[in-house]
């Protein structure tokens, strides 16, 4: 299977607020949310905002049958990361950026020129 990647471009940086409401919107699309524990090997499966372990740098699985999709997340960034496998359909790792609140910008991982002036820009 081929790995796919998107990095969504949100309006403002995100912050606790705005993190927790991305998860909010995937557990109310998708199956299940995970939290990789920061600071040890493994995840906790996330059944609401409030249950996350906020660090600077997060690291969340979304699933949805036997399809899943990493989500990487630095708080006080206007960027979140995803990387998953690509389906024949619309990827997971797509599809868990759609219908999040305030994203302004949805970038294929392909696209190097774009991310390169992300990256000059300190957006990622």
């Amino acid at each position: 299977m081929l790995q796919k990647g998107y990095v969504a471009v949100f309006e403002k940086a995100l912050d606790r607020a705005s993190v927790s409401g991305c998860v909010a919107s995937w557990l109310e699309r998708f199956e299940k949310v995970e939290q990789v524990i920061p600071g040890m090997e493994g995840t906790l499966e996330v059944r609401e905002p409030s249950e996350i372990m906020w660090e600077q740098h997060l690291q969340f699985r979304v699933l949805n049958g036997e399809q899943f999709s990493w989500v990487y997340v630095s708080l006080n960034k206007p960027a979140m990361e995803t990387t998953g496998f690509q389906d024949a359909e619309i990827s997971l790792c797509l599809e868990v950026l759609l219908e999040l609140p305030a994203v302004a910008e949805v970038i294929d991982e392909k696209n190097q020129r774009r991310l390169d002036e992300l990256e000059k820009a300190g957006i990622i």
